[in-house]
């Protein structure tokens, strides 16, 4: 079958290894998070994505390649069609190779392509923050002694009540539907919720990666007590940390002024690089229904 038909660059004796590398893709879901733990387990520095429960909540797919767990995310805009590597777990090169031959752009924090639009993901040491000693950590111990807060382990119909709230106020739905995913996950999850004089001030849910590491998938203040409290994050972030200790944890990144100057606030112990190496191989619509035929 003529090269035209699937990619475009390519010689015709490569369509045959493309065809593989693009079939027998499958959406994560339920049924496959322990296979996606499994390999977690062997992570030292977790990226944002590697998060199971925001993976099925961006639709990404995964294919095993030679016992290898590749995951990748299909994004098609205005006639565009880009998949994207996710998720580095410790995937040889000989594979990113090929993905990369065959259409599909590299992210990751070992890629030294450019840098991803997104910019550094920050992740902090929890034990630094439940010491909170130094100079760095002056505002922390300033606002914990300013109040006298009680948190709280697990999830809670107050959630439910910070989440609405929040998307009332923000126009949005897209964290009711995390929620929803996250409700399905509880297993997956610690969810910490923060008091002052009974009212709560907001909550962090963090996803555990594997025994060192766990990703912030949903951290949000209650709209309600904005004049109440100065600087809830930090209390929010504090707690977040003494509830998870002994862990780095990743809050992500952010094109957002305001969201970069909140998370610097909050001290991060180490801004991870995520680079992206774009393929210069671009896809078209059969390529692409390839890809998705199984998804």
């Amino acid at each position: 079958m003529p090269a035209s038909i699937f990619l475009f660059n390519y010689h015709i004796k490569d369509i045959f290894n493309i065809n593989i590398m693009l079939l027998n893709w499958k959406k994560i879901k339920k049924e496959d998070v322990e296979l996606v733990k499994k390999y977690n387990k062997k992570l030292k520095t977790v990226e944002y994505f590697n998060s199971i429960i925001y993976q099925m909540y961006n639709k990404m797919a995964y294919k095993l390649i030679d016992n290898y767990l590749v995951i990748c995310k299909p994004i098609a805009i205005m006639g565009n069609f880009n998949i994207i590597h996710y998720c580095n777990l410790n995937v040889p090169n000989e594979i990113e190779k090929n993905l990369l031959n065959s259409g599909i752009t590299l992210r990751g924090h070992h890629i030294k392509g450019v840098k991803d639009k997104f910019g550094d993901e920050y992740i902090y040491f929890t034990n630094n923050a439940i010491q909170k000693e130094g100079k760095r950590f002056s505002r922390f111990r300033n606002i914990l002694r300013r109040y006298s807060c009680k948190y709280y382990s697990g999830f809670h119909k107050d959630v439910d009540m910070v989440v609405c709230g929040w998307s009332k106020e923000n126009g949005s739905k897209h964290q009711i539907k995390l929620l929803k995913i996250i409700k399905e996950n509880l297993d997956l999850v610690n969810i910490t919720r923060v008091y002052y004089n009974g009212e709560i001030i907001g909550f962090s849910i963090v996803e555990k990666i594997n025994s060192g590491n766990g990703v912030i998938i949903q951290r949000l203040i209650n709209p309600n007590i904005k004049d109440k409290i100065v600087e809830p994050n930090i209390l929010i972030h504090y707690y977040d940390c003494v509830n998870n200790p002994n862990m780095a944890i990743n809050i992500g990144a952010s094109r957002n002024k305001n969201i970069k100057l909140a998370k610097n606030k909050l001290r991060p112990d180490k801004l991870l690089r995520i680079g992206r190496e774009i393929t210069k191989n671009k896809l078209n619509r059969k390529a692409w229904d390839l890809f998705n035929g199984n998804i």
